[in-house]
């Protein structure tokens, strides 16, 4: 479970960085301990995140494939709280393909509670928010056990409401605005007259660089798109001590935060012939924890684009494509309500990314709605150059849990 940025590494002998805010050398992150249940589901789960990005792309219009950026964890946790919902049979079917088919719901929903708040914990440095709500109809008539059970492990705030009065949809787009620091302001355009209840997860994310980029050593520099051409983007760089992992396949380097409990890790082809998609299409969870388990500090000169990017995905076909049909049909939702006319009609994720000098801004809402159916050694410093498309993940580094994940094809996009 360790995903996009764009990246330059050279041999540059110059000026090494110093931590940024003015706070000194942080206290070195604790590493979160889970138990050896919760190591399970953490791994299911990154194996999970790499199906889902790469299910995401194959469904995704050819205009939002480049430069796209989702949240595993945002769509897992809205998941979780849809499954204590379901009926025995769509369990299943979603265990199977979440990868936890081992697992008792009670272990689910307590490896989110606990990983909530380790989460939550792991760095005062950096700013980390994560929230759960549900919307349901006036009038709908909702199972005890399914608000409590989500109040309980997801803290979930229940709110019941007005569908046909438009002050609804203005209050759930503000709880997306108020839990994301305004970066994602509406998830909602309209309320179908058949919806019934809406399951949100929210995560924000905003961390400064342990070791900044100055800003005086940022340039106009070349970047190598996929289709052979070049573009002018604003290039930062700087020259330090970074864990840096390379084989035939890929390479990469892993960007610290604050204390060092979250980090940025940027993956390029090792060849830089090699389209982005083929190492996509060959990511996996193993291959990710090879890559974590290798990484060796050593020196680089590092470049590194800066961005922003805010991305829209409609997810059911991508769910479909992971094996997770039964919640789109009635009957499947049992424990949410004894009305057997209601499904799950859309699952959809906006993003938001912005990587600066001084660090990494990154907010994701996922939200389903429920509707009425009528049915290497170290030899010294290398280059790492990400001026070609790569791929990029924030992560809690202890656990491997990945928050966000994404592709850069274009920074300038």
């Amino acid at each position: 479970m360790k995903n996009l940025i764009i990246l330059a590494v050279t041999l540059i002998f110059a000026a090494s960085c110093t931590p940024g805010d003015g706070g000194g050398t942080p206290e070195p992150a604790k590493p979160i301990d889970l138990t050896t249940r919760g190591a399970e589901k953490i791994s299911a789960d990154n194996a999970f995140a790499f199906d889902f990005f790469r299910q995401t792309l194959a469904t995704a219009p050819d205009d939002k494939k480049p430069n796209a950026f989702v949240s595993p964890m945002s769509l897992t946790m809205a998941l979780g709280m849809l499954y204590n919902g379901t009926s025995p049979e769509a369990a299943a079917e979603m265990a199977a393909a979440l990868g936890v088919a081992d697992f008792t719901p009670e272990q689910i929903n307590e490896h989110y509670r606990t990983l909530y708040k380790a989460l939550l914990e792991a760095d005062p440095r950096t700013a980390l928010a994560i929230a759960n709500s549900i919307w349901a109809r006036k009038g709908f008539d909702v199972k005890p056990p399914f608000y409590a059970a989500n109040r309980e492990y997801y803290a979930a705030e229940v709110q019941t409401r007005d569908f046909l009065d438009p002050a609804t949809i203005a209050a759930i787009n503000k709880w997306c605005a108020d839990n994301t620091n305004n970066r994602i302001t509406k998830i909602l355009d309209k309320i179908p007259a058949e919806a019934v209840m809406y399951l949100i997860n929210a995560v924000y994310f905003k961390g400064q660089w342990q070791y900044e980029f100055a800003k005086s050593d940022t340039r106009d520099d070349d970047f190598h798109m996929a289709d052979g051409s070049t573009r002018k983007v604003k290039m930062m760089s700087q020259q330090t001590d970074l864990p840096f992992y390379g084989d035939q396949t890929l390479q990469c380097v892993d960007l610290p935060y604050g204390n060092g409990a979250f980090s940025m890790m940027v993956m390029m082809p090792a060849d830089e012939n090699t389209p982005l998609d083929d190492l996509i299409a060959a990511l996996d969870a193993d291959t990710y924890n090879s890559a974590v388990d290798g990484l060796r500090e050593r020196g680089i000169e590092l470049k590194l684009p800066r961005w922003k990017q805010e991305c829209d995905f409609w997810l059911n076909d991508a769910m479909r494509n992971q094996g997770i049909n039964s919640i789109f049909y009635s009957g499947n939702l049992g424990g949410i309500s004894d009305d057997p006319n209601i499904a799950v009609t859309m699952i959809r994720q906006k993003t938001f990314v912005e990587v600066t000098e001084e660090g990494t801004e990154a907010a994701a809402v996922t939200i389903i709605g429920i509707e009425y159916t009528s049915a290497l050694p170290n030899p010294g410093p290398m280059q790492f150059h990400a001026d070609r498309p790569f791929l990029y993940l924030i992560r809690e580094r202890s656990t491997g849990a990945i928050l966000f994940m994404g592709r850069m094809d274009n920074p300038q996009s």
